[in-house]
């Protein structure tokens, strides 16, 4: 293990913070199979109308990902990072308080587009913080977060759909 993560040793505090924020991030990522789950399984709607609305969003997030791109050279990328995520949690959030609807799947959406928004800060902000000796090493930590929350993310999904993203569920699973 030491071999393994040791080579991150000794990068800026910073690189550290940018992975973890990278982390959880992507934990939000991988709520789409989810999401797929949700409109066929609790919403009714037929695979090609839940394939339609996923393809709808993707198309959506690739302007997104260009105006995160503007936004982070023109803004402080900290502070893009973090109202994004703030949005995307917030969402997040909400649709655990709401029943499953419409609503809920548009919600779902505006915390994807905000989640691709930020990832060109992410980026930008690595290249920014490292030095040109420590680079790779920076990268290669934010690109070992992003897949750490890839792999979390499907773990937490399932169990938010088993439960209907119900907040008590979470409540009582953190107090046991």
């Amino acid at each position: 293990m030491k071999k393994l993560f040791g080579q991150y040793a000794g990068l800026r505090r910073e690189m550290y913070i940018i992975f973890f924020g990278r982390v959880v991030t992507n934990m939000g990522a991988l709520i789409w199979p989810m999401l797929t789950l949700i409109l066929k399984s609790k919403m009714g709607l037929s695979a090609s109308d839940s394939s339609n609305l996923l393809l709808l969003l993707g198309v959506l997030q690739l302007p997104c990902t260009m105006i995160g791109g503007k936004l982070a050279d023109r803004f402080s990328k900290r502070s893009i990072i973090i109202v994004c995520d703030l949005v995307t949690v917030g969402c997040y959030l909400v649709c655990s308080l709401l029943p499953i609807s419409y609503l809920f799947v548009a919600l779902f959406f505006v915390a994807g587009i905000f989640a691709q928004m930020e990832w060109p800060s992410y980026d930008a902000l690595v290249a920014d913080m490292s030095s040109s000796a420590d680079r790779e090493r920076a990268y290669s930590l934010n690109y070992l977060g992003a897949n750490l929350g890839l792999v979390l993310a499907p773990t937490l999904g399932g169990l938010l759909f088993a439960q209907h993203l119900n907040l008590a569920f979470l409540i009582n699973a953190v107090s046991t």
